[in-house]
């Protein structure tokens, strides 16, 4: 797969588990919150690749 397909997977996925992860822990929450939840859940995939790439380099 290239990159762009992982980037659409991670960001499906993240975006369920944000919802999911606020409507467990913050049931007042919105749904756009989630929404949020999952974005930054996604930067943090994308941090934690980078941080491991260069530690490798």
């Amino acid at each position: 797969m290239n990159g762009f397909y992982i980037f659409i997977v991670r960001l499906i996925l993240g975006v369920m588990f944000g919802i999911l992860i606020t409507r467990i822990f913050r049931p007042d929450w919105s749904m756009l919150h989630g929404v949020g939840v999952g974005f930054l859940l996604v930067v943090a995939a994308y941090l934690m690749q980078m941080m491991r790439n260069k530690k490798t380099n």
